[in-house]
């Protein structure tokens, strides 16, 4: 599966569309909380685990990894934007930049990104009470964009994936949770 057809099948989960009065802040809102949560486990890391990577850890960070691309993804759709393409725009500064960072700032790169992203999807709502995205009127977006895949590939390579296995997990996961009927609802394991 490439990132054209994952951001289709991600789209395809998208239940926050129906709530066209707030389209624009649900992903804002999503893609700061997923991004949080990749630093939460960073964080425990620390506290907890003196940098032990057990396979409980890592499963735990490439499912936070994976709803980070979904929120991606469907940023990507609302901004008819191209999510193969932000993924491409990464370029050798940005993979160099990144591929230096210790894994706790490269969680907090991946947060400063995801906060810009959404405060520019936020400041669009407020100001023009949008409901849906117009072309073009998110010029800083994906740069951002481009820096938390970046961001999400570099942590899923660390942890031993690579980044299509991230988003093939999340679209399987989610596909299997659209059938149950559990795509509302708290928790990773629902």
């Amino acid at each position: 599966m490439d990132l054209k057809e994952y951001q289709a099948k991600a789209r395809s989960t998208a239940i926050y569309l129906r709530a066209e009065n707030s389209r624009m802040l649900y992903p804002a809102l999503g893609i700061v909380g997923e991004c949080g949560e990749v630093a939460e486990k960073t964080k425990k890391l620390i506290r907890d685990a003196d940098w032990e990577m057990t396979p409980d850890r890592i499963a735990a960070i490439t499912k936070e990894l994976g709803d980070c691309c979904w929120y991606a993804a469907n940023i990507c759709c609302d901004t008819d934007l191209d999510l193969e393409m932000m993924y491409k725009m990464r370029g050798h500064s940005i993979l160099q930049q990144i591929r230096g960072l210790p894994f706790p700032r490269l969680a907090l790169h991946m947060n400063r990104h995801a906060t810009a992203v959404a405060t520019s999807l936020e400041q669009w709502y407020y100001q023009h009470d949008c409901r849906v995205c117009e072309r073009g009127h998110h010029t800083d977006i994906p740069n951002h964009l481009s820096h938390i895949m970046t961001c999400i590939e570099e942590i899923a390579r660390r942890c031993g994936f690579t980044l299509e296995e991230i988003y093939v997990a999340n679209i399987e996961n989610l596909a299997g949770r659209k059938q149950r009927g559990t795509l509302k609802g708290d928790g990773d394991n629902r």
